[in-house]
């Protein structure tokens, strides 16, 4: 019985509408990938929500199409932003194709491995402010005119670009799939600017009291076994409080999922008290 519980998460119906959705959007953006090899389509940023920071401050000559579709992904990249203030960052755990590689890509990790080597709390918290470095880098570099130099570390250009090689974006996958395979959702954690920037929203949102999706923990009927711990793939602290506040929560449910006991955690809506 062992791993039992973890077989059985896998099987839950909210895990498996999860992984689907992780599927289906991972072969869209493979098919966009390779459209884009071949020349099919017209470029990456106009199919990236995170085109609503970098676009700026590209030099592009638009077609009128092409004109259509960037406008439409800065669109879509902002409704996402705002979503995030009341949903939470979904996008990560159901639809990004980075974040989904990189889970399954610590999955080839043994069982063992992924549940008991995690990064402290201390530094966890530490370290996820490179993030927000990377954001303001970005944003930096997008208003005074070098995007540039940001677009040659970026991960979907470089594999669009593919077979010609980008040297700064090919170290970037190499400390992505390494960092991947030592920690669940290495880049997701620590070096994604969408994540942070969804983060900001999500901050923004709480200051202005919007009710937002949140995890409470039924603390009568935690018996304090940690599997939802650790199987949290953000390394979240979730016993600190019966609320899980954290921004850096994707709401994908495993702690849910892995837990021993049924209702001991619920995704709900934020109480007045604490909006």
């Amino acid at each position: 019985m062992r791993f039992t519980h973890f077989k059985i998460a896998y099987k839950h119906r909210l895990q498996r509408l999860r992984l689907a959705s992780q599927l289906l959007f991972l072969f869209l953006s493979a098919c966009l990938i390779a459209g884009l090899i071949a020349g099919r389509f017209y470029s990456a940023h106009a199919y990236c929500p995170y085109a609503v920071i970098c676009f700026g401050a590209m030099n592009f000559t638009f077609t009128q199409n092409a004109g259509y579709l960037f406008s439409l992904t800065i669109g879509i990249g902002l409704l996402l932003c705002v979503l995030t203030m009341f949903i939470g960052r979904k996008f990560c755990s159901y639809i990004c194709p980075l974040g989904t590689l990189q889970e399954f890509l610590f999955h080839l990790r043994s069982p063992k491995y992924r549940i008991n080597k995690r990064i402290p709390f201390f530094y966890e918290r530490k370290f996820r402010g490179g993030k927000y470095i990377v954001l303001s880098l970005t944003i930096i570099l997008a208003g005074t005119g070098f995007a540039y130099i940001y677009m040659n570390f970026c991960p979907i250009l470089t594999l669009s670009r593919l077979p010609d090689i980008i040297l700064p974006g090919f170290l970037l996958w190499m400390l992505i799939i390494v960092g991947g395979l030592l920690t669940e959702r290495f880049w997701c954690r620590f070096l994604c600017p969408m994540a942070a920037l969804f983060n900001v929203f999500q901050y923004i949102g709480r200051l202005f009291h919007f009710r937002h999706l949140i995890l409470e923990r039924n603390i009568e009927r935690c018996s304090d076994f940690c599997y939802c711990q650790r199987n949290c793939p953000m390394n979240i602290n979730l016993h600190e409080s019966t609320y899980i506040l954290d921004l850096n929560c994707i709401h994908c449910l495993k702690c849910i999922t892995n837990c021993p006991k049924e209702k001991t955690i619920k995704e709900e809506r934020s109480p007045d008290e604490i909006t």
